[in-house]
């Protein structure tokens, strides 16, 4: 199966606030350590960072193994960042904080819609 490599970077931001806040996540599939193998390795990271601060995490994958690792470390991460986003929606919401409303689900309403 052919893939094409998976490049994104996103400023996390919303204009006007500081602009180093950033996600990048960058897939690609290399040819295996061992030049005589057909084996192929997936090189993985994703980087977060905010003002002066940047996390970088790796999803390297050599084996079945680290398949198995990354995947479940990918997944975990994503409902991590899920669930933290609904907490946040109601940590605002119950605060009764900035300029709009936010709905559970990111779907946001302006004031004269409450």
């Amino acid at each position: 199966m052919a893939f094409r490599r998976f490049y994104r970077r996103t400023f996390l931001n919303l204009r006007g606030h500081h602009a180093g806040a950033y996600a990048l996540a960058d897939i690609t599939i290399e040819p295996g350590f061992d030049p005589d193998e057909q084996a192929k390795r997936v090189s993985a990271g994703l980087s977060i960072a905010d003002c002066g601060r940047v996390v970088s995490l790796e999803f390297d994958v050599d084996s079945v193994a680290d398949a198995r690792n990354a995947l479940h470390k990918a997944r975990l991460l994503r409902d991590v960042v899920n669930q933290f986003t609904d907490a946040l929606e109601r940590a605002v919401q119950a605060a009764d904080v900035g300029p709009r409303q936010v709905r559970p689900g990111g779907k946001d309403r302006p004031p004269s819609a409450r």
